[in-house]
């Protein structure tokens, strides 16, 4: 079971009030019955194993803001999660995504947790900039969201400029590299709201409305790799404010 913290955090990040957790009634968007929802058990009664299994059983039978829906539990990749490749190792490799590049180029990667997402939006801007820079080497940016709303928020943040977006509903890049879906105290520690806070007021970046199709457990991370298609830097986030250091990204691959 998480702590009282993580839940109150959780809940003021999708905007619902300190007792939502406790049994309540709530009105059926479609049709105004109102249905009595006890978070605390799932299926044949069972503790929910994680928030957002206790977020999806409060909601699974009536319609919420589609700001709150980015709060249940992913749909499962269409491939098992493989263990996150290691430096050293050769980049993996899927129908969408192929190592080495055609034209045997360096790549910087960054698989972001989801569109809207601040730590996602800071890392992307800071990627473009050095895309921008450094045209000798390739910079992919990974979105599980779908194109329309990654379209949307690329456009909102700036645009892609020199980035390179690719497009990965299913997960399927995400999980072969490694990065599945986190657990409660990955996204919910209390470092992770402070850093979100400092984010915001240092920086104007608060984040922003993370659309349906995108789902906050998922993990991020970024990796660089050589001409030849073999990891030089990175590894999977270790929590959801994690924010890569991708000028150390491109020195792995001999760009200063």
């Amino acid at each position: 079971m998480f702590s009282k913290l993580s839940t109150k955090l959780a809940l003021r990040k999708a905007g619902l009030p300190s007792n939502t957790l406790s049994s309540f009634s709530i009105t059926n968007l479609d049709n105004g019955d109102k249905k009595s929802i006890n978070p605390k058990s799932g299926k044949n009664n069972e503790l929910p194993a994680t928030w957002a299994d206790t977020f999806s059983n409060m909601t699974s039978e009536v319609n919420v803001p589609k700001s709150w829906k980015s709060w249940g539990n992913p749909a499962p990749a269409i491939v098992g999660v493989a263990p996150a490749p290691m430096v050293g190792t050769k980049a993996p490799s899927t129908g969408k995504l192929i190592f080495p590049m055609g034209d045997g180029r360096a790549c910087v990667l960054v698989f972001l947790r989801c569109c809207g997402c601040a730590f996602a939006e800071k890392t992307f801007i800071e990627l473009r900039r050095l895309a921008n820079k450094h045209q000798n080497l390739h910079f992919i940016a990974i979105s599980h969201n779908t194109k329309e709303a990654t379209d949307k928020w690329v456009q909102q943040i700036g645009g892609a400029w020199s980035v390179q977006v690719v497009i990965d509903e299913d997960r399927e890049i995400y999980a072969s590299w490694g990065l599945g879906v986190s657990t409660t105290w990955h996204l919910l520690n209390p470092w992770t709201e402070i850093a979100r806070q400092k984010l915001g007021k240092q920086e104007g970046i608060w984040g922003r409305e993370v659309d349906p199709s995108g789902n906050r457990w998922v993990v991020g991370g970024s990796w660089a790799t050589d001409e030849n298609g073999t990891i030089k830097w990175g590894g999977a986030s270790k929590s959801a404010d994690e924010i890569p250091d991708l000028v150390e990204a491109c020195k792995s691959v001999g760009v200063l």
